[in-house]
């Protein structure tokens, strides 16, 4: 692995839900599978994968879990856990963060990490920390607090706003920052370029400029 790559990426809680329901009866294969094949692994042919996640994104998805998909409490609790583990078995292991406003903060324990978790299910005003899945802010800086290369989420429609540079194509943006651009793309962009090898990150996109173009 010396001298490669690592590839940052963020992936929105729709992804591993397409995920599960693509592995159910009368499923069928998704990007979103071959994405979260990537993140598991830690690796893909376009390099070492290294998954960023965030404490609101294992809460969340294990709402989602018990809300939307019929999962027990601890069964929710154990699947949407593991977000951790693929963050840490990473190449470049890190765990997950809490975002809060523009910033974040990460978690230097293990035990600090749960702790907050369980305050987390306790506080009545926890609501004000960690938004409901239909908020896309938690995602977004989820990538942002982990220098992600690329977000990939099933509802680009939902990033479209704000200072998001959009293309004459409907399946990636740019989100620009002072220092670097995050590139937030469906599972379908994402796994048809780390597939073939390549990174589709801010620099491809600014290099293919006929394949890019931009909405004025």
């Amino acid at each position: 692995m010396s001298g490669e790559r690592i590839i940052r990426l963020a992936v929105d809680i729709n992804v591993f839900v397409t995920d599960i329901l693509s592995s159910r009866p009368q499923g069928r294969a998704s990007a979103s599978t071959r994405i979260l094949e990537a993140v598991r692994e830690g690796r893909c042919p376009a390099g070492p994968v290294q998954f960023v996640a965030s404490l609101p994104m294992i809460e969340n998805f294990a709402d989602v879990l018990r809300r939307r998909l019929g999962y027990g409490r601890s069964e929710a609790d154990e699947k949407a856990w593991l977000l951790e583990q693929y963050a840490l078995d990473g190449p470049m292991p890190s765990r997950p963060y809490v975002s809060v406003g523009s910033g974040y903060i990460p978690f230097e324990t293990e035990e600090r990490l749960r702790a907050a978790a369980a305050s987390h299910l306790r506080t009545e005003n926890a609501g004000k920390l960690f938004n409901e899945v239909q908020d896309d802010r938690y995602v977004l800086e989820t990538a942002l607090a982990g220098r992600a290369d690329i977000l990939v989420t099933a509802d680009i429609a939902g990033f479209r706003k704000g200072s998001a540079v959009r293309f004459t194509r409907d399946d990636v943006l740019l989100f620009p920052l002072a220092d670097r651009a995050l590139v937030i793309g469906t599972p379908h962009f994402a796994s048809y370029w780390l597939f073939q090898g390549t990174v589709p990150d801010a620099a491809l996109v600014a290099s293919r400029p006929e394949e890019f173009v931009r909405l004025a």
